[in-house]
């Protein structure tokens, strides 16, 4: 059998485990929302779209271009993998809203998942202190 001692440092570890998985999934999450919020800029900015509206376009490395709105009926979107596909405002709307769906489901399961890590910590922490207490009385 196990001393005290040796069990305590095997919850520690284990702790210490779950603890970094806890801030992985902080990480995603973070990652998640920042995705969110620019799925909800972007759609915006197709609410507002209109022909001949000038606007600044983004080129890459900061760099961007002003340009005039022309066709805003035919947006390019990428659906992954640097696959485009053409659709209209209402498409992309569509699209990206269905994105946004999959997102929710996303966190809803990395939210599952630290609570089940909280869970399995505040059990740690109630063996952790059983040993503690047992050490106290012998």
């Amino acid at each position: 059998m196990a001393t005290n001692q040796e069990q305590f440092e095997v919850l520690a570890a284990e702790a210490n485990y779950h603890q970094r998985y806890a801030q992985d999934i902080q990480n995603q999450m973070q990652a998640l929302n920042q995705v969110e919020a620019e799925m909800d800029r972007t759609l915006q900015a197709l609410a507002s779209l209109k022909d001949g509206k000038s606007s600044m376009f983004n080129i890459g490395s900061g760099v961007f271009v002003k340009g005039e709105l022309k066709q805003v009926n035919r947006l390019m979107l990428n659906i992954g993998a640097n696959v485009l596909v053409e659709k209209d405002p209402t498409g992309a709307t569509e699209f990206l809203n269905e994105k946004k769906k999959e997102l929710a489901a996303a966190k809803h399961e990395l939210l599952q998942s630290m609570q089940a890590i909280s869970s399995r910590l505040k059990e740690i922490d109630a063996e952790a202190r059983r040993i503690l207490q047992s050490e106290r009385r012998e």
